[in-house]
């Protein structure tokens, strides 16, 4: 198993991850967003504002995970403003429960660490509550 950050170039796989995503937490497919998507992901990595990772098992994808960075309002304990949104893990399912999104969690940790971004925040599917909650 091996970490690799995403480029541009992974542009089709993000998209089709992201919508296998959406259907697993129970949304309706619908193709009127695909070009929505894509340019959503296209603008994001131009930012420098996002991040998002693969764990992989040779030539196979199986999961990912991104961070958004997002400035806010600096305060006392956060002098920078910046906070890291956590966002679009996915395991593809022949590879849940085997600790692999809980690794990748760890992986985006120290991606804000290295960046300085002492706070992360997410928003759980109801897929996803369980792992967050485990881990802390």
């Amino acid at each position: 198993m091996k970490f690799r950050l995403a480029t541009l170039e992974d542009l089709e796989l993000i998209i089709e991850l992201r919508l296998q995503l959406l259907k697993d937490e129970g949304q309706e497919a619908s193709s009127s967003i695909v070009d929505q998507v894509k340019v959503f992901f296209e603008n994001q990595f131009a930012s420098n504002q996002y991040v998002q990772w693969f764990v992989e098992q040779g030539n196979e994808v199986m999961a990912t995970g991104a961070i958004q960075f997002i400035a806010f309002p600096p305060s006392y304990f956060n002098p920078t403003g910046i906070r890291g949104y956590i966002a679009n893990m996915y395991t593809l399912p022949e590879h849940r429960n085997k600790g692999i999104a809980r690794k990748l969690l760890q992986q985006l940790e120290a991606e804000a660490k290295a960046r300085n971004v002492k706070h992360l925040f997410l928003i759980a599917s109801e897929m996803g509550k369980p792992l967050y909650k485990k881990y802390g």
